[in-house]
């Protein structure tokens, strides 16, 4: 007696569970993940390099305005002293700061009333400032 077996079998599906099928969504997920990184630095960098920006502009202007306060002291001991109260670029600290002070005198019941106004400037030079601060005070020595 012969037996005769017959196999069936069903045909497979592929499968998406196996690493071979798999090696090109890790590639693609792999470029998103660092372009995503390559923006994230990049956003950085320009955060970091705004902010730096901000804080020297705002050392240059704490510099113009001390600057300025000082051609005000300046200009009040010429007064007192008997100058004229008038400067032109005189530096603060050299090759950094610098003011110019003009002085305005007016006659008031018997006393001088004298309008002084300073102007600091801070940068590269003193004819072309980065920033300038202006002050302007009544003096009656």
């Amino acid at each position: 007696m012969k037996y005769r077996s017959e196999i069936h079998l069903k045909p497979q599906l592929p499968s998406f569970s196996t690493p071979h099928n798999q090696a090109g969504v890790s590639i693609i997920a792999g470029i998103f993940l660092i372009t995503g990184l390559a923006v994230l630095g990049a956003l950085i960098t320009r955060l970091t390099t705004v902010g730096n920006t901000e804080v020297i502009n705002e050392w240059y202007s704490a510099q113009a305005l001390y600057s300025a306060e000082s051609g005000v002291d300046w200009a009040a001991y010429d007064l007192i002293h008997g100058g004229t109260g008038v400067a032109t670029n005189s530096a603060v600290s050299t090759d950094r700061t610098w003011f110019t002070a003009t002085t305005t005198a007016t006659h008031i019941g018997g006393k001088t009333l004298y309008i002084i106004n300073s102007v600091g400037t801070a940068g590269t030079d003193a004819l072309n400032p980065m920033v300038q601060r202006k002050i302007e005070v009544q003096f009656i020595p």
